[in-house]
């Protein structure tokens, strides 16, 4: 939370796919409310510049992680994003096969409104490694939240509660109780529900 580690208040663990033995600590709701309390606490503006110059030095040691994580992504170079920062922060939850360069885009272009951003556990360790590098140069405004299905229910709930704006980052259909959100598939182009 504001660029430092915090320790989840959570207590379930889920397996780390990538890595055999290694335990993730899901997220819960304190855990949430903390990353939007710290995002609203947030008082610097983020540095576009900086954000790509981090991603673009720690490319190589990604794809190795992402290689790792069972993901052939080369981490290109970061994909320009449509979205606009919405009113609310964005919960940005993405599928593990969702390529760094279309995270990249997402992050950057919803990052002057904040940010909380569940991965995937399989791609627990690159985003770890990501948001590492980002976060000094994010003004406080970026957040990581690790976890399951049922972290990822936590962010739905906060939608419907009025606290963010969901955004469903995978070629997957979203989960029962995320219709409401806007969808970006892994490769193509963003969705807006209300376009539908």
């Amino acid at each position: 939370m504001g660029g430092r580690w915090t320790a989840s208040l959570g207590q379930r663990m889920v397996p780390v796919p990538a890595v055999p033995g290694a335990r993730l600590v899901c997220a819960d709701a304190g855990d949430l409310g903390r990353a939007l309390a710290g995002l609203q606490g947030g008082s610097g503006r983020p540095e576009p510049d900086a954000l790509y110059r981090a991603y673009a030095d720690e490319k190589p040691l990604l794809a190795r992680i992402r290689a790792r994580e069972g993901v052939a992504d080369p981490c290109a170079a970061p994909e320009r994003s449509p979205l606009q920062p919405p009113r609310a922060p964005a919960l940005l939850l993405s599928a593990a096969s969702v390529p760094l360069s279309r995270i990249m885009g997402l992050l950057v272009a919803l990052a002057p409104g904040g940010v909380v951003w569940k991965p995937a556990p399989g791609a627990a360790a690159s985003a770890h490694l990501l948001m590492r590098v980002l976060v000094p140069h994010a003004g406080g405004r970026l957040a990581l939240l690790q976890g399951d299905h049922a972290t990822g229910g936590l962010l739905a709930k906060a939608m419907t509660e009025g606290q963010g704006t969901l955004i469903w980052a995978s070629d997957a259909a979203p989960p029962d109780g995320m219709d409401a959100c806007t969808r970006v598939s892994a490769r193509g182009p963003a969705t807006d529900p209300r376009r539908r």
